[in-house]
């Protein structure tokens, strides 16, 4: 389901936003990496990127709609801003995966590429089901990690994580009833702001 009309406003106010505070955390990845070497934190910044960049250009075609007037010449571009901040957002993900599964010492230490049509997307809920996967094994791997270190960081990190796989409910909700559409995006933001925090308490100690 394509999003309302009278969601692209708001659409691509909250993309923008989001888009500001995942460089935000991109940043704050990378100054812990360059202060700790951690390479963790090297692949969440690589993640962020990734996040912040398909955001933009999602939130920027749906404002390309809206300026436009919904000119029918352009009611293809929020099909190639979503098709492409999915992508962003899949290998954003699948990098955390990897590094979670690593940490784990899985001995299938693969992930099996699926192979996607090319074609341009709209929200529908089997792209979204996918990022709830991963976003779900995630989650479970950050709670993981907080019973054995009970530590605020590890907390902030799975309350992000789960903060986020919750906003792909919502994105999945939102396939079949319109009201779960700003919910989604307050999860969304509020993960990357627990994210952000996590990373300033992680430089502020070193």
């Amino acid at each position: 389901m394509p999003a309302p009309i009278w969601f692209f406003g708001f659409d691509s106010f909250m993309a923008f936003i989001a888009f500001v505070i995942a460089m935000a955390v991109a940043f704050q990845a990378m100054k812990g990496y360059t202060l700790a070497k951690e390479r963790t934190l090297l692949y969440l910044n690589i993640s962020f990127l990734l996040l912040g960049a398909g955001l933009l250009v999602d939130g920027l075609a749906n404002l390309i709609v809206l300026l436009g007037h919904f000119h029918r010449a352009l009611l293809y571009l929020p099909r190639v801003g979503y098709t492409i901040n999915f992508l962003a957002q899949l290998v954003a993900y699948v990098i955390l995966v990897v590094v979670y599964l690593q940490q784990a010492h899985s001995t299938g230490g693969q992930i099996a590429a699926a192979v996607l049509p090319i074609a341009l997307l709209e929200t529908n809920p089997f792209t979204e089901l996918i990022l709830i996967f991963l976003l779900v094994y995630i989650s479970a791997q950050t709670a993981i990690n907080y019973n054995v270190s009970k530590t605020t960081n590890s907390l902030l990190v799975f309350g992000a994580f789960a903060s986020l796989a919750l906003a792909h409910v919502f994105f999945l909700l939102f396939t079949v009833a319109l009201i779960f559409f700003p919910f989604a995006y307050i999860c969304q933001l509020f993960g990357f702001l627990l994210l952000l925090g996590m990373l300033f308490r992680v430089n502020q100690t070193q």
